[in-house]
């Protein structure tokens, strides 16, 4: 019976990692800059988070499910909407051990695990928490529709200025041989969400990503 309890704390543990929370964004770019509205869902073993953006009369979306076992994430899907990608611009990715299943994309074979574009910030979050400053990570590119293998280290802290006021955030640059750097800005304070991200592009053009209000946090 001991080892059961102890076996159902950790899993309820494990469940309870971050706090469910929607917040608005502001994406940044050269052509000018787009709200984006992000959702966290905690609900029992799972969680499931979406990102929404309109561009001029365009729309982006992805919707996403994972689970964090042990400190892990584990993708089990997701819906892509990018009007900005090649053909097809709308499909659904399964991911399960050593494969990925997509009915648009075709399948995928790997060894070891992939995740898919939104959990793997996640495991950011999870690592910047835990205080993990050195990994790679397998990611499911959704634009280029291949696995990409991506270094992050732990850079020193900065202060972040928000709208609703200056917050002191752990760095974290990812770094990848056929794409360009992305820092992200992940806040203790605000249960290690990711607050600000920087892409440099080939081109060396910036796009920044950035809270532009105070989330909203709920507990399910």
């Amino acid at each position: 019976m001991r080892f059961l309890s102890s076996f159902f704390l950790i899993f309820t543990l494990s469940a309870a990692e971050f706090q469910s929370y929607d917040a608005k964004f502001v994406f940044e770019t050269k052509f000018g800059d787009f709200p984006l509205k992000r959702y966290f869902v905690v609900k029992d073993d799972k969680i499931n988070t979406r990102v929404k953006m309109q561009i001029f009369w365009l729309q982006y979306s992805l919707d996403s499910n994972f689970k964090i076992e042990n400190q892990k994430i584990i993708s089990i899907d997701t819906n892509v909407r990018d009007p900005f990608r090649d053909p097809p611009k709308k499909f659904q990715a399964v991911f399960s051990e050593n494969s990925i299943n997509s009915e648009e994309l075709g399948d995928f074979e790997f060894t070891g695990s992939v995740l898919e574009q939104l959990s793997s910030d996640v495991q950011v979050r999870l690592n910047a928490k835990y205080g993990v400053k050195n990994y790679k990570l397998n990611i499911f590119d959704n634009t280029k529709a291949e696995i990409i293998s991506k270094n992050y280290r732990q850079l020193e802290n900065e202060i972040v200025s928000t709208n609703f006021g200056e917050i002191e955030a752990i760095v974290v640059l990812a770094e990848a041989e056929d794409v360009g750097p992305i820092k992200y800005f992940i806040a203790p304070s605000l249960d290690h969400m990711i607050i600000k991200s920087t892409a440099t592009l080939k081109n060396a053009e910036e796009r920044v990503l950035i809270i532009s209000e105070q989330p909203k946090f709920s507990v399910e």
